[in-house]
């Protein structure tokens, strides 16, 4: 076990500063992601008082954009869940690197696991996002399609 000093603290507060800098970047990113759920949340409700009073062809397109919505809402949950877990795993590289830094662990494998999988998280989180901007624009098309054509 490394002693306590201010060189060993120093050198472990420099590499825990990327995955403090990680969920800061992720927390960012899950603003944007909660607001966009909101949005999608909002909008289905807007829907849902629409579809009540709607008739014909307006229904229709009033049912398409309520499924489009809710196929958005479930993708940005998952991305949610996901951006969650990865500043889960941030915070655990944080806490594997103290154990490794003044508890004497030998925590590498677990480090490196932990930030693979942290990376493979992000990417599933920004994946889903991606989806969920395509649907949006599919429900765009699908509220303008009466008046272009």
């Amino acid at each position: 076990m490394e002693s306590f000093n201010v060189e060993s603290f120093s050198k472990l507060m420099q590499l825990s500063v990327s995955p403090a800098v990680l969920i800061s970047g992720v927390g960012l990113l899950l603003l944007s992601v909660t607001n966009r759920l909101a949005r999608s949340i909002d909008r289905s409700r807007v829907c849902v008082k629409e579809l009540d009073h709607a008739e014909g062809i307006r229904r229709e397109e009033q049912l398409e954009q309520l499924h489009i919505l809710l196929r958005r809402a479930g993708f940005l949950r998952t991305s949610v869940c996901m951006l969650v877990g990865s500043i889960f795993l941030s915070c655990l590289m944080i806490l594997l690197l103290f154990l490794k830094g003044f508890g004497g662990m030998h925590a590498e494998m677990a480090l490196v696991i932990s930030f693979f999988l942290n990376l493979l998280v992000l990417m599933g989180s920004v994946a889903f996002l991606l989806v969920d901007v395509f649907l949006s624009l599919k429900a765009l098309r699908v509220e303008v399609s009466r008046h272009v054509r």
